[in-house]
């Protein structure tokens, strides 16, 4: 008789609705929200939205672009730390993130603990210019006359504590140069003040400066990367000029919230390398001079240790703080 049992509850068993034992949907199976953590309209969000786009296609379901600016990035990314890590919402961020986290006291979260790496997205370097009148026209020039000179000659950097920032930091660090930080509100304000010959140099990404350039407003110096770059090939490298380690860029990237699972990772990071191999979107984000990046999740992390570790030290060096 128990042998009958077993067989009927076995004939049962196999007999149930497969829905019973099939497994959660794939993801994704509804709407992405990409948090940007600035303004709409500026380098980020443009970037944002290119790949958001596109994205779709991929992912087979609509991805938003929510922009939440406000302290420095912070408001945008502490939502994204408390967010349900399921992969349904996402941050595009700037690498202002990584200085951040040497830069600003009682950070809402935690650089590394409160987020997962999903993927660099894109990056450009930085480039020194300076007034169309300025004596030195190489960052020797501006080395020498600020030692003769020190503490009158003045840069600009769009915002205070910005990659850009920190490059002259390291600049100024590196070669013992001695010039003044006159801080501005974005890019709008400093740009017209070198200009107008109120600021001397400027620390800047090129799509800021191209047409100035063009039309000899203002004088290229240098680019802070390894190698000349390809839509600005006649400006010098600042490692070709003495400068050395001056290799400092500008990059966005997706981060996901901490315990996100691996596979739900995966499947965005390969969607994303997806998108960046499109010609439209390479083509796109060349418009602004940023260079497609991609790559895996665990490149994207070592990039944002090496960048917090850097940039730790230049602002330790410069005593740079912001509550």
């Amino acid at each position: 008789m128990q042998a009958v049992f077993s067989m009927v509850a076995a004939l049962l068993t196999a007999s149930l609705p497969a829905y019973a034992q099939d497994p959660a949907p794939a993801f994704p199976d509804k709407q992405i929200k990409f948090i940007v953590p600035v303004t709409a309209g500026g380098g980020v969000d443009t970037a944002a939205r290119l790949v958001a786009n596109q994205l779709k296609s991929r992912l087979g379901q609509a991805v938003i672009v929510e922009n939440k600016p406000g302290a420095g990035g912070n408001i945008g990314l502490r939502q994204l730390a408390s967010s349900t890590p399921d992969g349904y919402t996402l941050a595009f961020v700037p690498n202002s993130f990584t200085i951040n986290h040497s830069l600003m006291r009682n950070l809402p979260f935690d650089t590394f603990a409160s987020f997962a790496p999903v993927i660099q997205i894109a990056k450009a370097p930085v480039f020194v210019a300076a007034r169309a009148d300025f004596p030195a026209s190489t960052l020797q020039e501006v080395v020498s006359l600020a030692k003769k000179q020190p503490g009158t000659i003045s840069f600009a950097a769009c915002d205070t504590g910005s990659a850009l920032h920190l490059s002259a930091e390291y600049f100024k660090q590196t070669t013992g140069a001695h010039i003044n930080h006159i801080p501005f509100k974005g890019c709008a304000d400093s740009v017209p003040n070198v200009l107008g010959g109120q600021v001397d140099l400027l620390f800047i990404s090129y799509s800021n400066i191209q047409g100035h350039l063009q039309s000899k407003r203002l004088k290229p110096l240098a680019v802070a990367a390894p190698e000349r770059v390809s839509y600005a090939s006649s400006i010098p490298t600042g490692a070709a000029q003495g400068v050395a380690g001056f290799d400092m860029e500008v990059w966005y990237g997706v981060l996901a919230p901490a315990k996100t699972p691996q596979a739900i990772l995966d499947r965005l990071n390969k969607a994303l390398n997806e998108v960046l191999a499109l010609p439209e979107v390479q083509q796109g984000l060349s418009k602004s001079y940023l260079t497609v990046a991609g790559g895996s999740a665990a490149q994207f992390e070592q990039i944002i240790r090496n960048d917090v570790n850097r940039y730790a030290q230049v602002v330790k060096k410069s005593g740079i703080s912001i509550d």
